[in-house]
């Protein structure tokens, strides 16, 4: 079984493969035992910062359209494509001050049906939402300056700054992931 993953962040990978460890026994058939987790370089068309959950599903539906593509025209396949996009989701309700939540994001395809799953999200301090959303500073850049550390990204990301390291980055991904594969491991659930 192949499983292809439009990113080749650590976390996002790690993701998979920690998602993939707690439903697999309801995926896989005799003959399954070999697994391959192939992370790709896959570029969206989503904006560098995702605002609004449309924007969200549009990266991780993108991510993994455009792996399949990819893969096809190399002659190559897998029985699952991931897409995950990670961003902000802006809230102003009733013009109230703006809120602001970081959310993940996942799109699974078999290549013939995909489902979203949606990680959950956390509030976000304007003491950096506000770098991003009004200054335009990538959210790297502030995170690593708020947690004065370097490369909080590739780690444990905003998640993991926000909750102590109770929740990180790849954590909220893997529940993104179990709500995606959901339609595939639970088949009679799901069917119309």
């Amino acid at each position: 079984m192949r499983i292809a993953i439009g990113s080749t962040r650590a976390p996002k990978v790690e993701a998979v493969k920690e998602a993939w460890s707690i439903f697999s026994s309801k995926i896989l058939t005799a003959g399954d035992e070999e697994i391959e987790f192939a992370p790709f370089d896959v570029p969206t068309g989503a904006t560098e910062m995702p605002v609004a959950v449309e924007q969200l599903m549009t990266g991780a539906r993108e991510r993994a359209d455009r792996l399949m593509l990819q893969l096809k025209r190399e002659r190559a396949e897998a029985d699952f494509y991931v897409g995950l996009e990670g961003g902000f989701n802006v809230v102003d309700p009733r013009g109230a001050r703006r809120q602001v939540f970081l959310e993940s994001w996942a799109f699974v395809s078999d290549g013939h049906l995909g489902f979203f799953g949606h990680g959950g999200g956390i509030y976000v301090p304007p003491a950096i939402s506000t770098q991003v959303m009004d200054r335009g500073i990538e959210l790297g850049i502030v995170i690593d300056l708020f947690a004065q550390q370097r490369d909080v990204s590739s780690q444990q990301g905003v998640w993991g700054v926000l909750t102590r390291d109770i929740f990180n980055r790849q954590h909220s991904f893997v529940v993104a992931l179990i709500a995606a594969f959901a339609p595939f491991y639970n088949r009679e659930a799901y069917q119309s």
